[in-house]
């Protein structure tokens, strides 16, 4: 049988993942962040681990990725922020897919047919331009003593962009040895080819994935873009797809039709499925046969809610972590000096 995820792992990422919005919908400073970032680590119980590297933005402050490390046993882990509406670029990243592009101009030594969607190759070149002062994330990375185990992790269009730096990573390590990947509600980030390539990547000797990827199974968000046609299916008859939008999900499909395919396989465990459950507002109204505003929106905001890091966090049955707790913690300890 193979092996599985270590859960300890997959709790430890949950928690970088959802710190990694430390800077969403404002404007902070880097040490600000640092310390809100370590406070919400200390407050996870992760008092060992502390922000080493960043939080590095681009120049629109679209992307964030910052690198901690533990103290106790040096290990290291990059974590990726996801979405934030708020950017234009963000938009560009989650849905410019319908041009793909080859992956080898990252990873020269990745197959030749492997293709990922123009908007993540353009949320990984920002990535990969990022510099804390004058450090890339490469060069902080490959600073490290040699075999330091490296852990990436991100959710949403974070976790899409770990599994397309993943690679970059173990070719400027020289290996994919030490490397682990927890991706939680990701997009697929490419076609079947880098789904091979990378499922390849990330098996060890043993034939065991060092690589996983987290979904609840009625979050949407994981469906794209390898298999859109299930979305229209999850909330009824609670929550009706409203009409409007299962012709904008036919359209979405036609066009990525077959260009893309989901990292991982549940048969062998780095795919790991997270069973979810409607958590729509009792009383609202449900079952309307005509489109309307308010049932798009009751669609919408519950694919919304299946999406969040608090439901992640639910079903991976980790201790609720927001990234106002370490803002708030930072900001009481200020408080009391």
């Amino acid at each position: 049988m193979p092996k599985s995820y270590d859960p300890a792992t997959a709790e430890l990422a949950m928690t970088l993942s959802t710190l990694a919005y430390v800077d969403e919908n404002r404007i902070a400073t880097q040490q600000q962040m640092i310390n809100e970032i370590n406070a919400g680590l200390e407050e996870a119980g992760y008092k060992s681990w502390q922000v080493a590297w960043g939080p590095a933005l681009n120049a629109d402050r679209s992307n964030l990725v910052y690198a901690a490390r533990n103290s106790e046993t040096g290990r290291l882990a990059v974590s990726i922020r996801g979405s934030d509406f708020s950017f234009w670029l963000n938009w560009i990243q989650d849905l410019a897919v319908i041009r793909v592009i080859s992956y080898d101009q990252f990873v020269a030594s990745a197959s030749e047919t492997a293709q990922i969607a123009f908007g993540t190759a353009i949320g990984l070149q920002q990535i990969l331009r990022i510099r804390d002062g004058t450090t890339s994330l490469e060069g902080f990375l490959t600073a490290a003593p040699e075999g330091t185990p490296v852990l990436i992790t991100g959710h949403s269009l974070g976790g899409c962009l770990a599994s397309a730096l993943a690679p970059c990573v173990a070719d400027w390590r020289g290996s994919a040895f030490g490397i682990s990947i927890y991706t939680i509600a990701a997009p697929s980030p490419g076609n079947a080819d880098f789904a091979a390539y990378y499922n390849a990547l990330f098996t060890d000797q043993s034939g065991d994935s060092t690589a996983f990827r987290f979904f609840n199974s009625l979050d949407v968000v994981p469906n794209a873009w390898a298999s859109l046609d299930t979305v229209e299916t999850y909330y009824p008859p609670l929550v009706s797809c409203p009409p409007d939008i299962i012709r904008i999900i036919g359209r979405a499909e036609t066009a990525v039709a077959g260009k893309y395919c989901q990292l991982g396989e549940i048969a062998l465990g780095s795919a790991i499925e997270l069973s979810g459950a409607i958590i729509t507002p009792s009383g609202a109204h449900r079952g309307r046969m005509e489109p309307n505003a308010f049932e798009n929106a009751l669609f919408l905001w519950e694919a919304a809610q299946q999406h969040a890091c608090t439901t992640y966090q639910m079903l991976l049955q980790t201790g609720l972590m927001l990234p106002a707790v370490g803002i708030l913690k930072q900001a009481l300890t200020a408080a009391e000096t």
